[in-house]
């Protein structure tokens, strides 16, 4: 293992001892050295400071020729065991006193009297004068001289002291290097070292929120504080990005979306992990194969989306955005939009990357939106139609009256005038039920119990089915009141019992169920329906059920699966048109050999003052008067033949074709107009319209408004308007009549004010 790779303490340990061991290997020869290169200068000013000491002791004896005094001087030296000889000579350099280490042997130098130090290999010789004048004086005249030898010892002999001396040192600086070593172990490689440990249990923990310990305030500990900020700061931006990951996980689990991304050189495919969810667990296409990605788009989409995705690649700066089905393995069919785009490596196209959505939901809206919004241009063209339909009804009903009335009992005539009459009156059922679908068919809403209607139509279902049909009724016993036409909701309770009984053949049974309901938001799957209160009604079979292409049209007019001759086509219509008239929705579920189930959702009803009761108590009035009447129709045949039926009865009548020309006329008529029955809807000025001029040239004028259909400026929403007498075309020439002569006698239906 190389050095840089060993622990930091381990390299702070060995960096230390090997510091240690030069530094005391460079202070044990330094010593030597410092030995070997001072013992001389050592040794020269001690042995000078011996010969001073000597000579200061025998100058006196050396001067008085003591003799004996000297030699017990020089003895002293034994104590000396380097200094191995000593002299002293007179002036007339004659031995005067003398001293040998071993005494059995002579003086080991001769006197040469030159004063100074003299060094040899192994000993050192000095020679100091001696003054006569005394120990403190060096400038008398020289009575003799005093010679010491210094002898050195051998090297050997001197290695113990050196050892010893290296010892000493290398103990001093071993005490140093321990006592650095553990310094440098407190201060740098313990706090190095834990933060080294914090930062290792991060990386394999992954967790942010553990914290170095900080030793100090140097440089380790500001980097410790760093570092801990620093896993604060990640672990801020790891939570915010957790928190931003699960967002958007929730937000495409939400949105049934999940990413894709494809290599067109491999051929890779891969998925963001939330493809079960949009292809389904059995259909989800298999990892890295775009293959399979397109085995499960439907055949009809699979080439126009592959060559989308290869244009994209191609071009670069092309974004894919295409809606295309999917086939699961149960045939069941769903539609996705992917969008996407291709990035770009060194300037060329390369991997694309983008979201794949599930959209059938939003198909399937699209699809009823379109398909409300044929069934309301139906449902204007319907009305239109049955407007002017209803205009030639009146003409031909009340023609064929007058013709009826004029012939004879017996008449061969009078019979097929009676098939026209017949004939007539089929038409007239026929144009209802168009205007029930159109929801321009007046109404007369009041708060019903949808439970007393479907209670009272249980015998008359009973018979209508048959007996190898079971019906069954259920319920709410605290059912909220619905504001709708009794009479056409019994139509539709009918419609659709029939509708079920046609599709059991082979006998079923069929249910009616009437519950309330809280529809939130998140519970509506149908664009037109608000969130609030529903009475629900459903009318549900068990027959042959229908496919999603028949019912898509299964509100249409005249549409029919029934064979020739077996039906209009319009009850359903019919059914669509007086529930969208009270404000409800009618919704169909159904599945091939299951069933169907129609589902009537009614806004509950708030009552207030609503007794239910609207039949009028007062008497038939008389039919025949002599008042003033004025007609507009813009119809000639309705005009004329109302002029003709109200003249019959002994009214004085005025006409005009229009608003504009009924002022005229107004205008040069002397004398009071009692009332004015008018169509509703006119070019140029309507009946409403033309009501009002005309009161403010008679306040008393009474008001009949007719029409062919309920749209118009008298009528809300189908419902007549407080205090509006209305008579809906086509009508009887009797009810003319009695109606005229009520708006005349009761002051309560006039126009209005404004």
């Amino acid at each position: 293992m190389r050095f840089r790779d060993l622990p930091l303490r381990r390299r702070l340990r060995l960096l230390v001892l090997a510091a240690s061991a030069i530094a005391l290997m460079i202070a044990g020869v330094g010593v030597v050295i410092y030995e070997i290169t001072t013992v001389r200068p050592r040794v020269l000013r001690d042995l000078a400071a011996q010969a001073e000491l000597v000579r200061v002791n025998t100058t006196a004896a050396l001067q008085f020729q003591d003799m004996e005094a000297a030699h017990e001087n020089l003895a002293t030296l034994k104590a000396r065991r380097e200094i191995s000889a000593a002299a002293i000579y007179d002036s007339a350099s004659t031995l005067f006193a003398s001293y040998v280490q071993d005494g059995n042997q002579p003086l080991p130098f001769t006197f040469v009297p030159k004063t100074g130090a003299s060094f040899r290999d192994d000993h050192l010789i000095l020679t100091v004068p001696m003054h006569q004048d005394g120990p403190d004086r060096t400038e008398g005249p020289v009575i003799g001289w005093l010679i010491l030898r210094y002898d050195f010892p051998p090297l050997w002999a001197r290695l113990p002291q050196y050892t010893l001396l290296a010892s000493v040192v290398i103990l001093a600086l071993l005490t140093v290097a321990i006592v650095l070593s553990r310094f440098l172990a407190t201060s740098v490689s313990i706090p190095i070292l834990s933060l080294a440990e914090a930062s290792r249990a991060v990386t394999h923990r992954g967790d942010y929120s553990l914290r170095a310990v900080k030793h100090g305030e140097d440089e380790i500990g500001r980097l410790t504080d760093d570092f801990n900020q620093m896993l604060s700061t990640i672990r801020e931006r790891e939570d915010a990005l957790a928190e931003s990951n699960r967002q958007l996980l929730e937000a495409m689990v939400a949105a049934r979306m999940t990413s894709w991304g494809w290599d067109p050189v491999t051929g890779a495919m891969t998925w963001g992990g939330q493809e079960d969810r949009i292809f389904g667990p059995e259909a989800r296409p298999a990892k890295h194969a775009f293959t399979s990605f397109l085995e499960t788009v439907h055949v009809a989409d699979r080439e126009s989306l592959e060559q989308a995705l290869w244009h994209a690649v191609e071009d670069g700066a092309a974004a894919l955005n295409m809606d295309f089905r999917i086939i699961s393995p149960d045939g069941q069919v769903r539609w996705l939009a992917m969008s996407g785009g291709a990035a770009r490596e060194n300037g060329e196209p390369g991997r694309m990357f983008g979201l794949v959505m599930d959209i059938t939901e939003r198909r399937h809206l699209e699809e009823q939106l379109v398909q409300s919004q044929k069934m309301e241009a139906i449902g204007r063209l319907a009305g239109g139609v049955a407007h002017d339909f209803n205009n030639l009804l009146t003409g031909i009903l009340g023609y064929a009256r007058f013709a009826m009335s004029s012939l004879k009992p017996g008449d061969r005539v009078r019979e097929d005038i009676a098939e026209i009459e017949r004939a007539g009156m089929r038409a007239a059922a026929l144009t209802g039920q168009l205007l029930s679908y159109a929801r321009r068919q007046m109404i007369a809403p009041k708060v019903t119990n949808l439970n007393n209607l479907v209670g009272d139509l249980q015998p008359m279902l009973r018979r209508l089915i048959g007996e190898d049909i079971e019906l069954l009724a259920t319920r709410d016993r605290d059912l909220w009141p619905a504001r709708v036409d009794p009479a056409q909701f019994e139509q539709v309770i009918l419609n659709l019992t029939v509708n079920a009984r046609d599709a059991m053949p082979q006998g079923g049974r069929l249910l009616i169920e009437t519950r309330n309901e809280m529809l939130s938001e998140e519970a509506l799957r149908h664009p037109d329906v608000a969130p609030g209160s529903y009475v629900v009604m459903t009318v549900s079979d068990n027959g042959t059920g229908m496919d999603a292409a028949t019912q898509a049209r299964i509100f249409e007019p005249f549409f029919t699966t029934k064979e020739q001759g077996k039906g209009t086509g319009l009850g359903l219509s019919v059914c669509y048109g007086i529930i969208a008239q009270a404000g409800g929705h009618i919704v169909v579920s159904s599945e091939i050999d299951v069933g169907t189930i129609f589902t009537v959702l009614l806004p509950r009803a708030i009552i207030e003052n609503d007794d239910g009761n609207t039949v009028s108590s007062e008497p038939e009035q008389a039919s025949h008067g002599d008042e003033t009447i004025l007609v507009v129709e813009d119809e000639p045949l309705v005009r004329k033949l109302a002029v003709r039926i109200l003249a019959a009865r002994g009214y004085r009548m005025l006409e005009a074709q229009d608003g504009p020309a009924a002022l005229s006329v107004a205008e040069a008529h002397v004398g009071p107009i009692h009332i004015l029955v008018t169509d509703v809807v006119m070019p140029g000025m309507n009946g409403k319209e033309l009501a009002l001029l005309l009161r403010n040239r008679y306040e008393s004028l009474r008001v009949l408004y007719m029409s062919g259909y309920a749209e118009h400026a008298v009528v809300q929403r189908g419902v007549l308007e407080d205090g509006i007498a209305f008579l809906a075309k086509p009508f009887d020439p009797a009810l003319l009549s009695r109606m005229v002569r009520e708006v005349l006698d009761s002051g309560r239906t006039a126009a209005p004010s404004s």
